[in-house]
């Protein structure tokens, strides 16, 4: 028995872990995503940065499954109106969203948009945020413009990325806005 104590005693001990167990795996994951994001931004997928004039403001647009509100934000006595309603036939001009909502203990305010020629619905503007719909202000594909807040009878904010303040005293305002064109309908085929 002394001699298998002895042994047992001379046996190396095995030394703590150093490193965290699934380390090399982590590492691993880590060199491969690295590599694949490489390849995806020195590819087409990646989209260029954009160019944003300073002091302007990006719109967002409108998606083909909300059309039918945001045209309800429209004048409807606007005779070019008709032309953002889908149709079979024709691809229908983009249309972008703002958010109007008057800033917390103010009371409400009433603003009209004018977005290149087409000039809104006066808006009463509440604390609870309301979504309207504005044609873009130039050609869609230039990617920029202007839009102008009229007849303001108080405090506003126009939601757009960053967002607008506006006041009753600011009279006219106007505001250059951005957005990225995308190609949105496929050529016809006649």
């Amino acid at each position: 028995m002394p001699q298998y104590q002895s042994a047992q005693q001379a046996a190396p001990r095995s030394r703590p872990q150093t490193r965290p167990p699934g380390l090399g795996l982590a590492a691993a994951i880590a060199a491969i995503s690295a590599a694949l994001s490489g390849f995806w931004l020195m590819s087409a997928g990646a989209a260029p940065p954009r160019a944003t004039a300073p002091g302007a403001s990006e719109l967002a647009e409108v998606k083909d499954a909300e059309i039918g509100a945001a045209l309800t934000t429209l004048d409807p006595s606007n005779a070019a109106l008709a032309k953002f309603q889908t149709t079979k036939d024709s691809c229908r001009p983009p249309l972008a969203w703002v958010s109007l909502v008057s800033p917390p203990g103010q009371p409400p305010a009433t603003v009209r948009l004018i977005s290149g020629e087409y000039v809104s619905p006066a808006f009463e503007v509440t604390p609870v945020p309301v979504r309207v719909a504005i044609p873009y202000p130039r050609p869609y594909e230039t990617g920029h413009g202007a839009i102008s807040v009229v007849d303001i009878g108080g405090s506003a904010t126009i939601s757009l990325l960053p967002a607008w303040q506006v006041t009753a005293k600011d009279g006219r305002v106007t505001r250059q806005v951005t957005w990225l064109p995308v190609k949105r309908c496929a050529p016809s085929n006649g």
